[in-house]
């Protein structure tokens, strides 16, 4: 019966049906890509940020440590500037001293050789004219005992011997030994009687003008022992000297025999 049928209500949307999970998008899929690309990147600031903190902390940290670096630089080069001043005054104060107590020490040592040589040489005339002979026979006004060794020897060349001795036994701890000086005619006569090769003979040795004297030929008078090396280095400061024939490699070598050459007036 088509009275009964009811009239045909207005059509309406259509819905999604019940229990269906289709979400219907509110917001175009090319709108939200916009929305990113405009958007600030919050992981790039924040990297930045942290970069930027990481710097600073560098420099924080950086600068304290340059900065001591170049102070102790700074402490050290003054302290170095500092003991290379007082390392120089020391070196200068330490010759200094060494100066004066060379000095004092030279003029301590010079006083007592003099004392010395005036206490042993007290009655000897060394000043004035001295004889120059006879060969063999100068009075006994003329000589002088010169100690420990007992030789004589002219008044002049006794008093030079003196001296030598005093600065011999300052550098050796001893006096030199001494075999002997002065001889009469009459022991040269002896003397060359018993070796004539080697013995001048009497009336032509320095010997007999008390101008000559042999060291021990066990001992001193042997070329390169410790005290011949000291005679001949420092003997000529006192007027004694070994001629030219007498040393090693001379025409008659006599290593121990040395003579007073300051008078001028020995055999030649």
């Amino acid at each position: 019966m088509a009275g009964r049928h009811a009239a045909p209500s207005r059509a309406e949307p259509a819905t999604p049906h019940a229990g269906t999970d289709v979400a219907v998008p509110t917001t175009p899929a090319r709108g939200r890509r916009a929305e990113r690309r405009t958007r600030p990147p919050r992981r790039k600031a924040f990297r930045r940020v942290r970069r930027l903190g990481v710097l600073v902390l560098a420099v924080a940290v950086a600068v304290p440590a340059v900065r001591h670096v170049l102070d102790e630089r700074e402490r050290a080069a003054h302290e170095a500037a500092v003991a290379r001043t007082i390392a120089a005054e020391v070196d200068k104060r330490t010759t200094h001293e060494q100066t004066v107590v060379r000095t004092s020490r030279g003029m301590s040592q010079a006083g007592r050789a003099v004392a010395d040589r005036m206490l042993i040489l007290s009655s000897c005339a060394s000043t004035g004219a001295q004889p120059s002979g006879p060969n063999g026979r100068l009075p006994s006004s003329a000589l002088c005992t010169v100690p420990p060794s007992s030789v004589q020897l002219r008044a002049d060349a006794a008093e030079a011997w003196a001296s030598l001795q005093e600065a011999f036994k300052e550098a050796l701890g001893r006096y030199p030994c001494v075999n002997n000086g002065y001889r009469s005619y009459a022991q040269q006569a002896k003397m060359h009687a018993g070796n004539p090769g080697m013995v001048a003979p009497p009336g032509t040795s320095n010997h007999g003008l008390g101008l000559a004297l042999d060291l021990c030929t066990n001992s001193d008078g042997r070329a390169g022992t410790s005290a011949w090396a000291w005679m001949d280095a420092h003997a000529s400061d006192y007027g004694w000297d070994i001629p030219y024939w007498a040393r090693p490699g001379g025409s008659r070598p006599e290593p121990w025999h040395w003579e007073y050459v300051a008078s001028g007036d020995r055999v030649s």
